[in-house]
């Protein structure tokens, strides 16, 4: 495969270090009876390291240069099925399964969506990310980085940023470091509607620099004094922004929200 070039259109930044791959199965830690879902093997270098081990692993690949390659380079696994699909419109069957995938930067946004919508599902995933994207998904409410990201993903899963991987373990190397994220549901179920709650979170955090009470106004409170009871009534300061709100205050400013029909 050494004729194969790296698509830019794609984001594309092959994995090479052994020491690395070895590192990212031991946060999967797939098990006997474990299904793998891994997003763009690319060459499958992680792709070889988890077929060694006793689980399903379904390869998900939207390039399909790459799909005659990867089918010859596992071919004798019997445990391995590649699959030439859009990840994003990609249906695992029926099932728990983990994920693994080293992200471009790009699908970073969209597969954490993906993950999210697939939350009851998903027993586990560990994610190469860019390093600026995994601050924003183990940030801490009143940080720089609390987003409507680090909100959503919060209220799913625990966030573990495990450690970070320098640009010259890839082909070509990136001129950004990366960050491997290990994503675990969180054992308190999140809520079945989560389409209003991104609504506040969007409106919350529209203009970071205006307090949480004109953001919220006109979409979804009608004037600023009504926006100020209701922030009132739920102990917000004032001048609360909206990278000062925890995830369960949002819950508690979405369900006030839609039980007055302020939509």
């Amino acid at each position: 495969m050494s004729a194969y070039h790296a698509k830019k259109r794609l984001g594309q930044n092959f994995l090479h270090s052994p020491e690395i791959i070895e590192r990212i199965v031991a946060l999967a830690d797939p098990r006997e009876g474990d299904t793998v879902i891994e997003i763009g093997p690319g060459r499958g270098a992680l792709t070889l390291a988890l077929a060694q081990e006793d689980c399903k692993v379904i390869a998900v690949e939207f390039d399909r240069d790459l799909i005659g390659y990867l089918q010859k380079l596992l071919r004798r696994f019997g445990n391995v099925t590649v699959v030439h699909e859009d990840f994003l419109k990609y249906e695992p069957e029926a099932g728990a399964f983990k994920l693994v995938g080293n992200l471009p930067f790009n699908l970073t946004a969209p597969v954490i969506d993906w993950t999210i919508s697939h939350c009851s599902a998903v027993q586990a995933a560990v994610f190469m990310v860019q390093r600026e994207v995994a601050r924003r998904l183990g940030a801490e409410c009143g940080s720089r980085d609390w987003s409507p990201m680090s909100v959503m993903a919060q209220m799913h899963f625990d966030i573990e940023i495990s450690f970070d991987v320098p640009p010259k373990h890839f082909r070509p190397p990136p001129k950004v470091t990366s960050s491997v994220v290990r994503l675990t549901p969180r054992p308190v179920p999140p809520p079945a509607d989560t389409s209003f709650l991104e609504t506040v979170l969007r409106e919350s955090f529209r203009q970071r620099r205006k307090l949480l009470v004109n953001n919220l106004v006109p979409a979804l409170v009608p004037d600023a004094a009504a926006a100020a009871e209701i922030l009132a009534s739920l102990g917000f300061e004032a001048k609360s922004r909206a990278e000062e709100v925890s995830v369960e205050q949002f819950l508690k400013l979405t369900t006030l929200l839609a039980g007055r029909k302020i939509q």
